[in-house]
């Protein structure tokens, strides 16, 4: 679905310092491969640029590749000026357990307004290994779900351990942050 997806959702901050349509899935590593999606946009528009003369279907060509072109252009400053904001603490986060994933889905609550490049969810597989090297990214809101997730991770452990009921889930209030 990447392949033909035009990612009419805009952008969203994924995991690490990347990008991610909430859509298809795809990821952009950095603000550089925003911008290469926008080239490519351009590139489409100016080869449209040459079947105007006289036609009316060319013309149409045009006009639809410069919307495309200014769309874009708007998920990348938006993208730009998110960058900027600084790190926004959220209210609180709730982390489920997922048994057939194997996996920690997350959810991120804030405060309203909430934040532009606000992560909203995050999902971190059930190992030691998975959670402590997120514990290093370079994003701030993944470092902190990475720890209470390991922190979620030991409890069901210890408790499995005894012998008791595991929780499948947990919320960290904004106190517990």
């Amino acid at each position: 679905m990447a392949e033909g997806c035009l990612h009419l959702e805009g952008l969203r901050v994924g995991g690490g310092s990347g990008y991610v349509c909430p859509v298809c899935g795809k990821r952009f590593e950095d603000l550089e491969g925003v911008r290469s999606w926008v080239r490519e946009a351009e590139r489409v528009r100016d080869e449209a640029y040459s079947l105007v003369e006289g036609d009316e279907f060319g013309e149409l060509a045009l006009r639809e590749s410069q919307r495309e072109v200014y769309r874009r252009r708007k998920v990348m400053y938006e993208l730009e000026n998110a960058a900027r904001v600084p790190f926004v603490r959220p209210e609180m986060v709730l982390v489920m357990y997922d048994e057939e994933r194997g996996a920690y889905e997350c959810r991120v609550f804030y405060k309203e307004p909430r934040p532009t490049n606000a992560m909203e969810s995050f999902v971190i597989g059930a190992s030691q290994e998975t959670m402590q090297e997120l514990r290093s990214d370079p994003n701030p809101i993944v470092r902190l779900l990475a720890e209470k997730v390991e922190e979620f991770h030991q409890l069901r452990g210890r408790l499995a351990g005894d012998g008791a009921p595991a929780p499948e889930r947990r919320v960290f209030y904004s106190n517990e942050l």
